[in-house]
């Protein structure tokens, strides 16, 4: 499989593909295969779906040069050609007997599902008084006053806090925290202009408006963060390391991600420019652009390796992007996204799964694209999904 069998392969998917370079590629088709059998073609709603299956097939016959290393559109590209080169090498089965694909528990998954939804634009604000404020549910404009800073919504459903011109005699500190549901994730502008996201499930202490040295925040659960640059206040996310132990991330002004989920195994720092230096206890470590620090938080370690910055973020930008990741890891990602619980039947433990998919979708189709790749099977009862090998 060279460079000009990948690219027909990409021309065919994009369907950019001339009559003789199709005739080309299927004379390459029917050098495998005795018959002379027709394209096969999928409707439009089950393409994502077929891609990840036959990509997940490919994986387990042949090598494919998919590294975690390789830029977004790279990487796209040859997941695409892996999911047509299995596709030429017999696949065609799915589409010319479309009845196994009906024989799939796929209707009973969209019945079941009914009550479950893609999560959305929704958290509490709790004030320094203890009062909270719902803020799906709050009007946009100024929500109150915190400190020396207002507190607003925007037409665009964000948090903004602004500092309140001529108001510097209030001194003490005044903390907000900003907390995101399962199913919920939410953007906020903090008063020194770092913009935060906060992804399902998790929750941001901060001061309404800083002051001293430092700029510091706490953070429980997964967050982007694009810091103001401040060369004279350093910025730093304080997380919980397991055990009670602090791990703490200090800036002066980047991009980065964190996720620190108290059920994850691991809190991961994912830095796409600037620089960061990642410290708890004894151990720390400075990143570089496109670095990741992984904290193991049974053995206190961190180690260093190169990030894969487009799966940090994607969750972000909107979708799920699963590089060979576990299933349990994916059904934690499901379980905070849809807000449901997820119990296991039998061993998938050393199952994975590759693939990409939009967060907006229903998660009957998020669960339907996951039955195909042939890795696991689902039952689903009220807000309960049964993960079964």
């Amino acid at each position: 499989m060279n460079d000009n069998l990948y690219h027909l392969i990409e021309k065919y998917l994009d369907g950019t593909i001339t009559p003789a370079e199709e005739e080309q590629l299927m004379a390459w088709y029917r050098q495998h295969h005795d018959a002379d059998i027709e394209w096969p073609s999928a409707q439009e709603d089950e393409e994502e779906a077929v891609r990840l299956r036959m990509f997940m097939r490919l994986q387990q016959q042949i090598e494919v040069p998919l590294t975690r290393t390789i830029t977004a559109k790279r990487r796209w590209y040859y997941m695409s050609a892996a999911a047509a080169v299995l596709l030429l090498l017999g696949l065609a089965t799915y589409f010319y007997y479309p009845q196994l694909h009906r024989s799939t528990p796929s209707s009973y998954i969209a019945q079941a599902t009914m009550g479950i939804t893609p999560g959305s634009n929704k958290a509490i604000l709790t004030l320094d008084n203890g009062e909270q404020v719902v803020l799906e549910d709050a009007k946009n404009g100024i929500i109150t006053q915190q400190g020396n800073a207002s507190v607003n919504k925007t037409d665009s459903g964000r948090l903004l806090y602004n500092k309140i011109a001529g108001n510097e005699a209030a001194t003490s500190i005044v903390y907000n925290t900003l907390r995101t549901p399962y199913g919920g994730q939410y953007q906020m502008t903090l008063q020194d202009g770092t913009k935060v996201w906060l992804n399902a499930g998790s929750s941001l202490r901060f001061p309404a408006s800083f002051s001293g040295n430092e700029r510091n925040v706490t953070l429980i659960g997964e967050a982007y963060f694009e810091v103001a640059k401040d060369k004279d206040r350093p910025f730093l996310v304080t997380v919980n390391a397991g055990s009670g132990m602090p791990m703490t991330v200090k800036v002066l002004g980047t991009h980065f991600n964190i996720n620190a989920y108290p059920d994850e195994q691991q809190n991961r720092v994912t830095l796409l420019e600037g620089a960061v230096k990642v410290d708890c206890g004894a151990a720390n470590a400075l990143l570089a652009p496109g670095k990741e620090a992984i904290l193991n938080k049974l053995s206190g370690k961190i180690s260093v390796s190169s990030g894969d910055t487009e799966a940090a973020t994607a969750w972000k930008n909107g979708y799920f992007l699963f590089d060979n990741e576990k299933v349990e890891s994916i059904m934690r990602q499901i379980s905070r996204w849809y807000n449901v619980e997820i119990i296991y039947q039998g061993d998938v433990s050393r199952k994975a799964i590759a693939g990409s998919l939009s967060r907006s979708k229903n998660v009957d189709d998020v669960l339907k694209m996951l039955e195909l790749t042939g890795t696991v099977h689902f039952k689903i009862e009220g807000m309960r999904i049964t993960v079964m090998p």
